[in-house]
């Protein structure tokens, strides 16, 4: 009977002594060497909410840079759209207006020549239309 209490007792007395040791498992911080710092061990899930934080903000630069690109490819069609445009109008004017002095010479002379930009008088000599 007492070898069997004895062993109850020193059973329990194992495990009270275990139960007591359990929550001091890890380093003690006086034994670390440097201050305490509650956040000295991150988990994995704080590395990856950290890898996450930094996908995203890659993630909107990305799209600030693309927001930018359009904007700019936007602003550099309308302006070479207005130069184009500037291009075509000046080279129409400048063909009506050859066309509209063509006409003139053409209906002041009658015998006028449009390559050389003259006209042949009664005389026989050729003149620059004016």
């Amino acid at each position: 009977m007492f070898l069997k209490t004895g062993r109850n007792a020193l059973l329990l007395a194992a495990t009270a002594q275990l139960l007591v040791l359990l929550p001091y498992s890890g380093d003690a911080h006086a034994q670390r060497g440097d201050r305490y710092n509650p956040q000295w061990n991150q988990d994995y899930r704080d590395r990856e909410r950290d890898d996450w934080q930094r996908r995203e903000r890659e993630r909107e630069r990305e799209r600030e840079r693309r927001h930018d690109a359009k904007t700019t490819g936007v602003v550099v069609g309308v302006v070479g759209a207005a130069v184009v445009a500037g291009v075509i109008a000046a080279a129409a004017k400048r063909e009506r207006e050859t066309r509209e002095r063509a006409d003139y010479c053409m209906n002041r002379y009658g015998n006028y020549d449009r390559r050389t930009d003259s006209y042949r008088d009664r005389d026989g000599y050729t003149y620059p239309c004016r």
